[in-house]
Formats: C-alpha cells, structure tokens, sequence
C-alpha cells in the first residue's frame, strides 16, 4: 500500500471518527480484540479459548439467594454472584478477596458466608483523579460500607502493598481495571496471595457473553498467570467468569449458540431502600 493511499484512508477515518464517533470507538475496541485474539492463538494456541467447566460440575448443588442486587449498570450478573458465593462454601471460614468493588454488590453477597471479607479499591481521591463524577463516587460501597467482616481498603490495586497480608485468601476475586496492563498485573499479584493449594481465583468480564471470549482480558490473565498454572484456566459455563480451578475436573468448548443443558428457576422480589 503506497504512502498516499494510507494518507487517504487515514483522513478518512478521521472524517469518520468525527461523523460518528461511537461508531468509530465500537471498531477500535474491534480491532483490539481481533488483535489480542490473534496474538493468543500464535502464542498459546488457544484458537476457541479457553475450555469451560460447567457450573454443575463446579458447585452441584447449586442453590443460591442473591440479596441485595441492583440491576443497575456494571453489575456482575446473578450467575456471576451466586458462582463465588458456591465457591466461598467450599472452603471452611472463607478468607475473601475482591479487587473492584463498586455498589459491593458481589461481596455483601459473599460476606453472608466468608468470614473475613477484604476489597481492594479506588478512594474517592483517584476517582476523581480518574474523571469520574461526584454520582459515580457517591455509589463506591453503596451496599458493603456497614457490613462488619468486610474490610475496605481504598487504594490502587496496582500500587498496594501486599505483604501486608499476612495470610493468604481461600477465594479471590478480580474486576478492578479491565485493560489488557491492568488485568495482567492483578493477575500477577493475586497469584501470590493464594492461601494454599487449594485456593481459587475468579476474573470478570472473561467473555462479553455467556459463550464467547474477551480476547483482551484473556491474554492478560494468560500473561500474568504462571506458566504451570495456566491448564488450571477454564470459563466458567453459564457465567461471564474465568476461574483458575487446581482440581481436576471435566472440561469442554462451547458453541455458539450453545443447546441449553439446565435451565435456572428464578423468583425477584423488590423492596424499596429508605434513604
């Protein structure tokens, strides 16, 4: 392609970005994805991904309440909560990790069966710093702020000091910064707050839906990981979750669209919260 074509076509796009620019930012987060897509199959060979375990198989009697939930903007899906909740039952007086906590919606859920319950996230200070506005702050902790066995630490997960923790955590939970630096670095640090061999990690946004992949936030959580860990990576079926799972257990690839196997039984009740 001559310079003078690759001239054009970049003016272009610039006319194009001011037309429309939301049009324009959905072919940027594209292109990204295409390209972390790409590089995790040349590095890793993954061309699906990562394999699924279904949730049946992770957690088999799955029977959860989630209370309180918001079905606002930037939740986790109930799916989403009722798998770390499963998983915080696994373990005798669960210790608790989360990084990224906006409404608590995830870790209230969590700290009805974890003993000790921490969150890792932005004060008021770096959020504003960050551009976010006053209603955005004021809903930091909205829910978690007045639970007793959740601790929260309002700092940069990317600068905390960790060996303040003396003991490891039995269940971690990762949804702070979802670029593809700030996933890998997470990665790398919670790998070395794991209580045990036994200890298990969850990340967010591991697909954009139930069945796909978030190339992005897969290859940094494949670069973070430590290399003999990384064949403990699975998604988690039904979710929007990657975990890191040590135990052996049954895995496959989903299609897409995937043939229902389950089907979940869901009962809302609404109550109004008195300010």
């Amino acid at each position: 392609m001559s310079f003078r074509v690759k001239m054009i076509k970049g003016i272009n796009f610039l006319k194009d970005s001011f037309k429309n620019p939301k049009v324009t930012l959905k072919g940027i987060r594209k292109s990204l994805q295409e390209s972390k897509k790409k590089g995790v199959i040349k590095k890793y060979g993954l061309k699906k991904g990562l394999p699924f375990i279904d949730i049946l198989d992770l957690i088999p009697n799955f029977k959860e309440t989630i209370d309180p939930y918001s079905y606002l903007s930037h939740s986790s899906y109930i799916t989403d909560i009722a798998l770390l909740m499963g998983l915080a039952k696994k373990f005798k007086d669960c210790r608790y990790l989360e990084i990224g906590t906006l409404r608590g919606e995830s870790i209230v859920n969590v700290a009805k069966i974890a003993k000790e319950c921490v969150s890792i996230s932005l004060s008021d200070k770096e959020l504003k710093k960050f551009g976010h506005n006053e209603n955005y702050i004021k809903l930091q902790r909205f829910f978690s702020k007045k639970i007793k066995n959740i601790r929260h630490i309002k700092h940069n997960s990317h600068t905390y000091d960790y060996s303040k923790f003396k003991k490891g955590f039995d269940l971690i939970f990762v949804d702070g910064d979802h670029s593809y630096e700030g996933v890998k670095m997470d990665t790398q640090n919670v790998f070395k707050l794991l209580k045990n061999e036994d200890s298990i990690i969850v990340w967010h946004d591991g697909g954009t839906n139930f069945e796909d992949n978030r190339w992005s936030v897969l290859a940094a959580i494949l670069d973070g990981c430590p290399p003999e860990k990384r064949k403990n990576l699975y998604r988690v079926s039904n979710t929007i979750c990657t975990i890191y799972y040590p135990r052996k257990i049954k895995k496959f690839f989903a299609e897409y669209p995937s043939i229902p196997n389950k089907k979940f039984k869901i009962k809302i009740d609404i109550e109004k919260i008195k300010n």
